[in-house]
């Protein structure tokens, strides 16, 4: 009988690479868009209002 290769027996996949740098890069850019959104939020919670004396049209 013949010996199995030692290279097929030891070949690399490099699919779970892609999917494991597409699952980091999600996460980052959740992270990302989730500080985002609370910045936007703590601006509008931080605005204040003319006076009530300002002239209204």
């Amino acid at each position: 009988m013949s010996e199995p290769d030692d290279n097929s027996q030891k070949r690399k996949l490099k699919w779970p690479w892609f999917a494991a740098a597409a699952i980091v890069l999600f996460i980052v850019l959740a992270v990302f868009w989730v500080a985002m959104a609370a910045k936007k939020i703590e601006q509008q919670r931080d605005f204040t209002p003319l006076p009530s004396s300002a002239p209204t049209r």
